[in-house]
């Protein structure tokens, strides 16, 4: 979908390797059922996986169709801007949305000088995912820069995390490897109502913040951070989680991770609530 196209550039990915992958994969989406397709497919979707491969978490975005002609997408990329002021973290950046048959083109302005547009042929879809191949252009002030096509496929989300993540919460990185950015210690986090969360680390018995600023979004199950740590400038992180679940006051997540080797692995934590 929209952003990953840049990836695809940079890696090199060809339309000929894309449709290599596209056969066995489109053989795991085996349900041709398109019947009534304008009506399944409103509501939220994540993507889950590229040319029969599992997504990256931080590649990950999350579409949102309203209507046949409404939608927006989440995603949180920063590799596009060429200014400080950065417009790709976006938690509804909307897009004009155009379905005719089982064809979805979308049309995502992500600032004044780059437009992106995906046109998606859905190939199956039920209740629980949809599947397609996808070819993405990218334009910069209305001239060609990319394209991209991939076999592509999106789970369906019925979560919604926004409320239920507030408060403190203490926990650890639980695999082995950890996230990017963790050290497998015990931490908190406390998520608040104006979209800024605090991360906290043990300091001689103490609790200490540990960032100079934290900010955060959900869109349905998919958690978005961004944070400036003490003492390293102006460098910013940026991480997406998966909520996998919250409930009787434990909250976990999960997400796809690859290590500096380039061996995927999945990425949990699993945190208490303490207040």
């Amino acid at each position: 979908m929209p952003l990953n196209n840049i990836f695809d550039m940079k890696k090199g990915l060809s339309t000929v390797l894309a449709f290599a992958f596209a056969v066995l994969f489109l053989g795991a989406c085996n349900n041709r059922n398109l019947n009534h397709f304008s009506e399944k497919v409103i509501g939220k979707w994540m993507a889950a996986d590229r040319n029969g491969s599992p997504l990256l978490t931080n590649m990950s975005h999350v579409v949102t169709f309203i209507s046949p002609t409404e939608g927006y997408t989440t995603t949180s990329w920063i590799e596009l801007v060429d200014n400080e002021d950065n417009p790709l973290w976006k938690k509804r950046g909307g897009s004009e949305v155009v379905i005719k048959g089982h064809k979805i083109t979308k049309t995502l302005q992500i600032n004044d000088r780059v437009t992106v547009v995906d046109k998606m042929k859905v190939t199956s879809i039920t209740d629980d995912e949809m599947c397609g191949v996808s070819e993405v252009k990218t334009y910069m002030d209305g001239l060609k820069v990319a394209t991209a096509k991939y076999t592509c496929r999106y789970i369906k989300i019925s979560d919604n995390f926004e409320q239920a993540i507030l408060g403190v919460w203490e926990g650890r990185v639980t695999s082995e490897e950890g996230s990017d950015f963790g050290d497998s210690q015990l931490h908190r986090w406390e998520f608040r109502t104006d979209g800024n969360y605090r991360y906290y680390v043990l300091s001689d018995g103490q609790w200490a913040v540990n960032d100079e600023f934290a900010q955060y979004f959900i869109d349905g199950n998919m958690l978005c951070c961004r944070w400036k740590n003490l003492g390293e400038s102006q460098e910013e992180h940026r991480e997406w989680w998966v909520i996998t679940s919250i409930e009787n006051g434990v909250m976990e997540w999960s997400a796809v991770r690859e290590s500096t080797d380039g061996i995927t692995y999945t990425a949990t934590v699993k945190m208490s609530k303490i207040k």
